[in-house]
């Protein structure tokens, strides 16, 4: 059964969401595609009546969303219904069989009580070898597949069945509900492929110049002359620069925008440098209105809440892949060594 919010301790409230413990494996039994944006990860019981009302509200959901994948792990309450171990096994020997969702619906859909003859009825019906089924259900052969998952239940404080995690976050809410959450991760997960569009950057004929493309724009990025560039456009740092003081500027006009501040203009000077700790961006915020005090502090608030800034001053991650078109086998070719990088990496004078 489904605990209401008002049955949960506090620490599994709306404010505290409760994570998946153990991520999604090939090991797991899924339907749906592996590419999906959204995953639903349910802790179910066979032998549970709510966890089989659950079953046709999934059924209809993966019905109408081609973007969902699904995966079901047992969590048999054994001591609700006796039947609910064995049952969740016999799922198994058929997956052992390359029948598992066959047997998981007529599992739920069966309707009646899921003793052995029944499940050996079942196996018959699905096509299954019954005289390997039957004597891998007497030596629960398959046991232990439904201890981990149990377990793994456990560790992500699964408290009753059905119990539902969409994109790794518990589900607290009404099963009617569960459409209406798969919806609002979907828009969340549109809004962040809006904001993070893939970005593409090419080679010309010109050694240093690089075309960037990044959605409907286009950018050429070149060096400057006392680099071995001519200057066409701007280098990487300057894109870094760039990136910040745009970033920064459009926090702080949003900032204004919705505490109704009276800016009427935002200029920001930017300037950056190698030093013996590293990089360093300097900016010089000019705000134009009459703002007082507490404006102009909220304002320098929002400046240094700029993701950009806040991305540069953390660890970034990046995970890199590299492909080859063909071997390059011809001498002479420029390169770049990381013993001998070039010195516009380094932040050297080049006249030095």
């Amino acid at each position: 059964m489904i605990p209401t919010m008002s049955e949960e301790p506090g620490y599994f409230g709306a404010r505290h969401a409760t994570f998946l413990a153990d991520p999604v494996t090939p090991r797991d039994h899924g339907r749906g595609p592996s590419s999906a944006t959204i995953t639903i990860v349910e802790y179910g019981d066979f032998a549970c009546p709510h966890s089989r009302q659950a079953h046709g509200v999934i059924k209809s959901l993966l019905a109408r969303s081609a973007d969902v994948r699904f995966v079901f792990r047992a969590n048999p309450r054994s001591h609700f219904f006796p039947h609910a171990e064995e049952a969740a096994e016999a799922a198994e020997a058929a997956a052992a069989q390359g029948k598992y969702w066959e047997m998981h619906d007529l599992l739920f859909e069966s309707g009646g009580e899921l003793d052995r003859r029944q499940l050996a009825a079942m196996a018959r019906t699905l096509g299954l070898d019954v005289e390997r089924f039957e004597p891998e259900l007497d030596a629960h052969l398959h046991a232990r597949p439904v201890h981990e998952q149990e377990i793994s239940g456990w560790h992500s404080h699964v408290l009753a069945t059905p119990t539902f995690f969409v994109n790794g976050v518990r589900f607290d809410d009404p099963l009617d509900e569960l459409g209406a959450a798969v919806a609002r991760v979907r828009r969340a997960e549109q809004t962040v492929h809006r904001v993070f569009r893939d970005g593409w950057a090419e080679s010309t004929g010109d050694r240093r110049r690089q075309v960037i493309t990044v959605g409907p724009h286009r950018i050429v990025s070149d060096l400057p002359s006392g680099e071995g560039g001519d200057d066409a456009g701007p280098g990487p740092y300057d894109l870094l620069l760039a990136a910040l003081g745009a970033c920064t500027a459009m926090m702080v006009q949003w900032s204004a925008d919705k505490h109704r501040i009276p800016l009427r203009r935002v200029t920001i000077r930017m300037s950056q440098s190698r030093t013996p700790t590293g990089h360093l961006f300097r900016r010089s915020i000019a705000l134009d209105g009459d703002l007082d005090e507490a404006q102009r502090a909220q304002l320098h608030k929002a400046a240094e809440s700029c993701p950009v800034a806040r991305t540069l001053l953390h660890e970034i991650a990046i995970d890199t892949r590299v492909t080859v078109d063909r071997v390059v086998e011809e001498a002479g070719e420029e390169s770049f060594p990381a013993s001998d990088p070039p010195p516009w990496t380094t932040g050297r004078d080049p006249g030095v």
